[in-house]
């Protein structure tokens, strides 16, 4: 009989865990900075010296709350770089630190797990990695997610009796105010814009008209770097804080998380407080302009049930407007919309909707069949550009560090500046340097960031492949198909098109316009 000599499994010589921490607070206070940075200093010193772990990043939201995860930069960047497999593990102070609302943390969790990347909430002593505490993370994400419903509902009471007592402030004022001490306080050269935006109206004047105007008068925008825009005009002619009197809760938050702030078309009470502020023009003037917007208004347009594939996706590649539809002894055109406003704004031409359609079959059909030499060779490329960068990447960690570092020595500065022990020229000149300090290697950290775009574009391109190769070749247009693979497209002239698919690979391909003469417009 053979003799046999069995060698033992040795594992994993060099099985180093990847570990990320998360950090958040939901408010720019003192005492949260504080916390804040004491976080991050924390998971900076807890893996310094690990020989089987390495902290790859500290992923860091400041002043954002934690109802909702998709406005959580960092939370989403560590999602993001867990899907990439950057990331084995992840150290959180609590369930609320992690996610305040139980449908994104759980979800959160769960896709994580599938990434095989767990969680560890430190205060609770939540490990997702153990199969048992999913449950006890549902019960402490319903106990965060109440407590932020209950905060929240707290504000919104106090919010309400200030309202109600005519003591509420709101510090985003209208054009043609400045906020002063806590106050709205008449910007007189803004003010007389507004004087004539009224005047113009009341006079016989279209809205799109006194846009003209103002623009042509290179009078300074509500937006600044903004055109007038006859909703802008609008906006004015319809607020009634040019009359010293406020009207307050036109928007409430809803009371579920996460929390949406939304029109108030009756749901909630308003209160119109009279005499909050210095006027600008007199009730009358703006009754009168109410009363002339109601005589002009148009009868409401029965909402169309046809379908609309290219709506926001149509743009002008001369002057940047969108493509409105349009239609002509029956059928149906795009026409850039300042064109149509104006003949002499863009010289752009109409377009059958139908070439459009028709230009994208061609080009999907041409993608399908020569895939293998145009996406598949694109792909390699940025996946080469992307390993290169990741390699040398290692320096994200340190510049943390040194941000949060600085933003210690800032609140430290602070607090000895309220205590008396520096004087006010000592803390400027010093904050200001730290600050400067900061916001250069913010701008390092920027720059490094740029791979989670290319990511983005490698995952949207290897998304496009797969939707070409399990599409058969189109004969006619599939609105589906057109919607998921076409982000954007841009009129280059009236013979060519240039789509920005999926991962934003752009291609051009040409429209055909066989039997129409060009419309003198």
């Amino acid at each position: 009989m053979a003799e046999v000599t069995v060698i033992p499994a040795r594992g994993k010589c060099d099985d180093i865990i990847r570990i990320a921490a998360y950090a958040r607070v939901s408010s720019d206070s003192s005492d949260q900075l504080n916390s804040f940075t004491a976080q991050i200093r924390y998971y900076s010193e807890l893996l310094k010296g690990s020989k089987d772990a390495v902290l790859v990043d500290i992923y860091a939201d400041e002043g954002i709350s934690g109802t909702d995860a998709v406005r959580r930069d960092e939370f989403q960047r560590l999602m993001r770089d867990c899907r990439n497999g950057k990331v084995d593990r992840i150290l959180t102070k609590s369930v609320s630190r992690f996610a305040r609302n139980t449908k994104d943390c759980l979800e959160a969790v769960r896709e994580l797990n599938l990434l095989g990347v767990s969680v560890y909430f430190e205060k609770e002593n939540v490990d997702t990695a153990e199969i048992s505490s999913e449950m006890l993370l549902t019960m402490y994400s319903v106990f965060a997610q109440e407590e932020s419903v209950s905060i929240s509902g707290n504000c919104r009471m106090g919010l309400k009796k200030r309202m109600e007592d005519g003591t509420y402030k709101n510090n985003n004022v209208p054009y043609g105010y400045d906020y002063v001490d806590g106050g709205m306080v008449v910007c007189e050269e803004k003010a007389q814009t507004v004087r004539l935006i009224f005047e113009m109206y009341l006079n016989g004047t279209g809205i799109s008209a006194i846009a003209d105007t103002l623009n042509e008068r290179k009078t300074n925008a509500p937006k600044d770097g903004k055109k007038w825009r006859h909703t802008s005009v609008m906006c004015i002619l319809r607020n009634e804080k040019y009359t010293g009197n406020s009207l307050y809760q036109k928007r409430y938050t809803t009371d579920t998380v996460p929390f949406k702030s939304v029109k108030n078309n009756g749901e909630r009470p308003q209160y119109y407080v009279c005499n909050t502020h210095e006027p600008i023009i007199s009730e009358d003037t703006f009754n009168a302009a109410q009363e002339l917007i109601k005589r002009r208004k148009l009868p409401a347009k029965r909402k169309s049930h046809e379908s609309n594939p290219l709506r926001k996706k149509l743009y002008c590649g001369i002057c940047g407007y969108s493509f409105r539809r349009k239609k002509r002894s029956g059928e149906v055109y795009r026409v850039c919309r300042n064109h149509d406003e104006n003949k002499d704004n863009c010289p752009s031409d109409a377009i059958p909707e139908r070439e459009i359609y028709n230009a994208f079959i061609r080009l999907f059909n041409k993608l399908r069949q020569n895939c293998n030499d145009i996406l598949s060779p694109l792909l390699r490329q940025l996946q080469e550009l992307s390993y290169r960068r990741i390699s040398g990447n290692v320096q994200v960690s340190e510049i943390r560090k040194e941000i949060a570092a600085i933003k210690n020595q800032q609140h430290l500065m602070a607090t000895l500046k309220a205590q008396g022990m520096i004087d006010t020229a000592y803390y400027a000149e010093h904050h200001a340097r730290l600050e400067r300090k900061r916001v250069n290697l913010q701008k390092q950290l920027n720059n490094l960031f740029c791979i989670d775009e290319e990511d983005a574009e490698i995952r949207g391109i290897k998304l496009l492949i797969s939707t070409i190769e399990n599409a058969g070749a189109l004969t006619e247009f599939d609105e589906t198909l057109f919607a998921q693979v076409v982000e954007r497209i841009t009129v280059l002239s009236g013979h060519e098109l240039r789509f920005r698919l999926m991962g934003g690979v752009c291609f051009t391909e040409k429209i055909f316009q066989v039997g129409r003469k060009r419309r003198k417009q």
